[in-house]
């Protein structure tokens, strides 16, 4: 069985390294997914989130700090550490799959998946990859050469985006979106009946035509004979409630990149933010840092940890700590003070 990337053409013409539709193919399922995904508001909100957590939280190599700083502060001449990091994510998690190449310097270099094709063998079951730069000659590059970060994989070699899941959940809300869009755009619709059975096609198109040129601007007065009539057309505004207040689509969204529902804005009931905090960290995040230590750790060979102390910090919790070793006597008034960043107690 082979699986391939192939470069496919989209409308979104300006959108850096998501600049291309993502095809993974096997024997039965074919799935299309790329930079319009973005257009989608939960969407965007749900990979900015992931991919910010991951870009901003730095990668810790104990052993090698020439490393660390590699994967952190200057991966290659072009990019900065976040947004290598980030680019790797947001990849990722719009197509499956994201890829970089380990460079003869110790360095990382970020592929964009038009430009990358895995293989399978199918009878040795091993991997392998061509590298296809833009008007360059392809060439294979060895497994141990590439990072491949997947999240969801079925057989652990080429991995599925949330977005596969969520193509009902995404065109219904589109819909949705649609529906009001439209009737904002075009408030007032109207069906003039003119009391004739003869009308052609084009009779009817130049009355029309004729019709709104004469009673355009939201204060036109309507001047009939005795030969039309004038009907309103209106949406079911319990619709149009309905759709602007439908938050199906958002949940299941959050559900499927494993956010709590309250992180794109959707209440949780009896969930305070000290839960919901603890629930991302322990259910979402964790799960996507170890999509890249467990790479890393593969393909480099090193221990590879990600440095999440600033995602577990409860600040209430260090305050009320604060106070009450004040209180008992272990700090004086003035380090608590310096502890709380200056605050009085």
């Amino acid at each position: 069985m082979s699986f391939f990337f192939d470069s496919q053409e989209i409308g979104d013409k300006d959108t850096a390294f998501l600049d291309a539709v993502v095809s993974m193919s096997s024997n039965d399922s074919s799935v299309y997914v790329g930079a319009g995904s973005l257009r989608n508001s939960d969407v965007f909100a749900a990979i900015n989130i992931i991919a910010n957590d991951l870009a901003s939280n730095r990668i810790l190599v104990p052993k090698s700090s020439v490393l660390e700083t590699r994967l952190n502060d200057k991966p290659n001449a072009n990019m900065s550490g976040r947004d290598f990091k980030f680019a790797l994510t947001a990849q990722m998690l719009l197509s499956g799959n994201s890829f970089a190449l380990i460079t003869e310097d110790g360095g990382f270099q970020f592929v964009p998946n038009s430009q990358m094709t895995v293989q399978r063998d199918d009878v040795t079951g091993q991997l392998s990859y061509t590298y296809s730069p833009n008007n360059r000659t392809s060439s294979q590059i060895a497994p141990e050469n590439v990072l491949h970060f997947k999240n969801f994989t079925q057989d652990g070699a080429v991995g599925i985006s949330p977005l596969y899941s969520l193509q009902d959940e995404v065109a219904l809300q589109k819909r949705g979106n649609n529906l009001l869009k439209g009737f904002f755009d075009s408030p007032s619709r109207n069906l003039l009946k003119v009391h004739k059975t003869d009308l052609s096609s084009d009779a009817k198109a130049n009355i029309r035509q004729k019709f709104e040129q004469t009673n355009k601007g939201a204060l036109s007065t309507v001047i009939l004979d005795d030969s039309m009539d004038l009907q309103g057309l209106t949406v079911d505004e319990g619709l149009l409630k309905a759709i602007n207040s439908n938050e199906f689509s958002t949940q299941k969204i959050a559900s499927c990149f494993g956010l709590p529902q309250s992180m794109l804005n959707v209440e949780e009931v009896h969930s305070s933010a000290a839960q919901v905090s603890a629930q991302y960290y322990q259910s979402s995040i964790y799960k996507y840092m170890d999509c890249f230590t467990s790479e890393l750790a593969f393909k480099l060979g090193k221990q590879v940890i990600y440095d999440d102390s600033r995602l577990r910090v409860n600040k209430q919790q260090d305050i009320n700590n604060i106070i009450e070793l004040t209180k008992a006597g272990v700090y004086s008034a003035q380090e608590a003070k310096n502890l709380l960043g200056g605050n009085a107690i």
